[in-house]
């Protein structure tokens, strides 16, 4: 079974990227967890995907369980990216593996079937949501997945044993 991670960042006060929305998506299965703050701040909001600091209901050192606990029943993981999948890989103490590798185009570039329903992203147009690019990248995956089964394993018509004669016939 396959699972695709996604996830968004914001700064820290030292500029450092710290994980901020995590999802998870695969077959019917959607799951966003918004982090609290690793350590007291001020609070500031960023442009680019619209969350704050002040959002947040997980706390921070529950990060690498609760990703552990969301994807354990899946055999293969993906993330888009290689900082992603190297940072996730490490989390978790097992590959995860790109899409990129695929070519896979980035989520942004793939049409959203999911429309996130979070607060703090206001503007639907948002590329920037973890949540609605982890359920695009999935819906890119699996079609790319099924279509290689089948151009990998073509139908072997060699097995049939009847034969078919043509439905005229002669007078």
């Amino acid at each position: 079974m396959e699972c695709v991670i996604d996830f968004e960042v914001l700064q820290g006060e030292q500029n450092e990227e710290i994980v901020k929305e995590v999802s998870v998506a695969a077959e019917n299965v959607i799951e966003t967890f918004n982090l609290k703050s690793p350590y007291p701040m001020s609070a500031h909001d960023f442009d680019e995907n619209e969350l704050s600091w002040t959002d947040g209901q997980l706390d921070y050192a529950k990060l690498p369980e609760t990703i552990r606990e969301a994807v354990s029943g899946y055999a293969h993981l993906y993330a888009y990216g290689t900082a992603k999948t190297r940072f996730l890989s490490n989390l978790l103490g097992q590959p995860v593996r790109n899409p990129e590798d695929f070519n896979c185009p980035p989520p942004h570039g793939l049409k959203a079937q999911f429309s996130c329903s979070m607060p703090c992203h206001k503007n639907y147009l948002n590329y920037r949501c973890a949540t609605r690019n982890a359920h695009t990248l999935f819906k890119w995956l699996m079609h790319h997945l099924q279509s290689r089964n089948y151009i990998a394993c073509p139908p072997d018509f060699t097995r049939h044993t009847a034969s078919f004669n043509s439905g005229l016939s002669r007078l």
